[in-house]
This record gives C-alpha cells, structure tokens and sequence, in this order.
C-alpha cells in the first residue's frame, strides 16, 4: 500500500504569520538604525545604537533560521490558479531572494563585527565571544558587504511590499490577506 504525500497546506500556519510580522517589524527598524548610527558622532549614543542594531540583528538571524525550518517542515500555500507566470516568477523568485538575505545580513554584520570588533553582547548582557581573524580592514570589507546586501533587501521589500498591496488593494485574490494573523 503506498502512502500518498500530502499536498501543500491550504494556509500559512500561525507560527509562520506571527514569524513573517514580527520579523517584518524588526527588519524595517533595523534599516533605519543602521542609517541613523553610522551618522552620529563617536561616543555613549552612538556605541548604544550599535549594541542595540548587532543585538536586534542576533534575533532576526534566530528568528531566521527558526523562520526557514517552519517553511521547510510546513511549507506554503500555492499560488492563485490564475495568476500570470511572470507574477509566479517574480513571487518565487523574490520570497528565495528574501529567505536567502534574512540569514545572510545578519550572518555578515556578525562576521564584520567579530573581525573587528569582538565580544558582541546580546543586549548589553550575555557575551558572545568569537572573535573571528581578519582584523579591522577585514572587518571593514565584510561590513561593506553586508551594507550592500541591505541595500539589495530593501530594493526587494519594497517590490514585496508593492506586491502584496497590488493583491490586497487592486486584484483582491486572498494572497495578502492568507497572510494575516488572525486568519485562517
């Protein structure tokens, strides 16, 4: 007897709405931190911020990676039946671009930082203490990257953003709102 292989899920669960919003907050705040911290002068303000965005930014990685496991375990629901290839294309290719950058910012702000600037505190309270070689001019160059790949989010939640406004607001087809809390 063959066991047949269950189809994707009809909804998103409520772990992955309340990882998709509570991620979706952290990150819009980030961005702006990150401007907004490299602006001010040396000294006690600006140290905070710092501490504060690797500290923010140590919990998206965690949530993260707890976000990528649910989609894998779960996985998602599909697509409108009539929706045009290149809108298929585009949402795949898009939420791929954004799983891959969620891990990967994080991941190369705390490799900048442990180069450069070791210990990280989570928080101002718990130590972590890889310290990682390369130096500052290493620490440098990783930091510019992940600059760039913020760049590079950013550029993709706005498109994301426009999209899930262009299923909510014009084509009204369920695709936004299958991601709210609250709805099933």
């Amino acid at each position: 007897m063959t066991q047949q292989q269950p189809g994707p899920p009809a909804g998103y669960s409520a772990a992955q709405k309340w990882l998709h919003w509570l991620m979706a907050v952290l990150i819009l705040g980030m961005i702006p931190m990150g401007f907004t911290m490299v602006g001010l002068p040396e000294g006690p303000d600006r140290n905070w911020v710092y501490e504060l965005h690797k500290s923010v930014g140590m919990t998206v990685f965690v949530l993260a990676v707890i976000r990528v496991a649910v989609r894998v375990a779960r996985g998602a629901p599909p697509l409108p039946a009539g929706m045009p290839g290149w809108q298929r294309a585009a949402a795949n290719l898009s939420h791929a671009a954004l799983y891959v950058l969620i891990v990967a910012v994080p991941v190369l702000g705390f490799i900048g930082t442990s180069m450069c600037c070791s210990p990280v505190k989570l928080f101002n309270t718990i130590t972590v203490p890889i310290a990682l070689p390369g130096g500052m001019e290493t620490g440098k160059v990783v930091l510019a990257v992940h600059g760039i790949a913020v760049f590079a989010m950013a550029g993709i939640l706005v498109a994301h953003v426009g999209g899930a406004l262009m299923h909510a607001i014009v084509q009204r087809d369920g695709v936004f709102q299958r991601m709210l809390p609250g709805r099933d």
